[in-house]
């Protein structure tokens, strides 16, 4: 059924289409992950010029056709310029914006991915975080919302929240002292530990609200890499640039 509706979300991609056209992808409250084509929007007199960039969060009117959306109008909200003014920053958040776009399904619940993304990309943009300590919070919050990740809370053998001390070789679960014989089991910080507990329970909101030491941020960082290259295997594109 054809027709307008308002949705609201971010631009995760934007690319040109033909002489004056782009395709955007908006990641949105309301129907997940939807493409639209924004007519006429690159020509320097056309009111939809700054607004259809990937990055841009507000309000977006689309118009329903029989095969795709069509861009009729933006209500930018955020434009998250300390994100896009900053290289580093701006390496980081495309990362973010891959992840997001490569996950997210179309006509699904996309709200928790939706606000993960926005509350990352205004922590970074803040600048009292680490680039790789936010990425790490990132991924791993990404995991939660994929309904892939370990088990945290309890021995993945006998099942004691008690004496938690290591990671199984497997990722799949932590296990406590009694259990963490094998050669294989990745010894784990209680601190560190807690720290993966709080990201994978809290809420969003919450999420960026604890300071950790360096060594425990550094554990952390290296554990959540470890889980990433499980849980949310895939070569991004934009990994490379952050390498550099």
């Amino acid at each position: 059924m054809s027709g307008s509706i308002k949705v609201n979300g971010i631009v995760i991609s934007s690319m040109p289409v033909g002489e004056y056209d782009k395709r955007i992808v908006l990641l949105t409250k309301e129907l997940g992950k939807i493409s639209a084509f924004a007519r006429r929007s690159r020509r320097q007199s056309s009111s939809l010029l700054g607004v259809t960039n990937a990055f841009i969060y507000g309000e977006f009117e689309l118009y329903r056709g029989q095969s795709s959306y069509s861009v009729n109008a933006v209500k930018a909200s955020e434009y998250f310029t300390n994100v896009t003014t900053d290289y580093d920053n701006m390496m980081m958040g495309a990362y973010f914006l891959e992840v997001a776009e490569f996950f997210a399904q179309e006509n699904n619940d996309e709200k928790e991915r939706l606000l993960l993304l926005y509350r990352s990309l205004q922590v970074m943009g803040a600048g009292d975080r680490s680039l790789k300590l936010i990425k790490s919070i990132y991924e791993l919050k990404t995991m939660v919302i994929n309904g892939e990740y370990p088990n945290l809370f309890e021995c993945g053998e006998c099942g004691t929240k008690e004496d938690l001390v290591a990671l199984s070789s497997d990722l799949e679960s932590v296990r406590c002292k009694e259990h963490a014989h094998n050669k294989d089991c990745i010894p784990i910080n209680g601190s560190t530990l807690y720290a993966l507990q709080y990201v994978t329970s809290s809420s969003i909101k919450k999420l960026y609200s604890f300071e950790l030491k360096s060594d425990i941020e550094t554990e952390f960082i290296n554990v959540v890499d470890r889980l990433s290259g499980k849980y949310l295997n895939y070569q991004f594109k934009s990994v490379d640039f952050l390498k550099n």
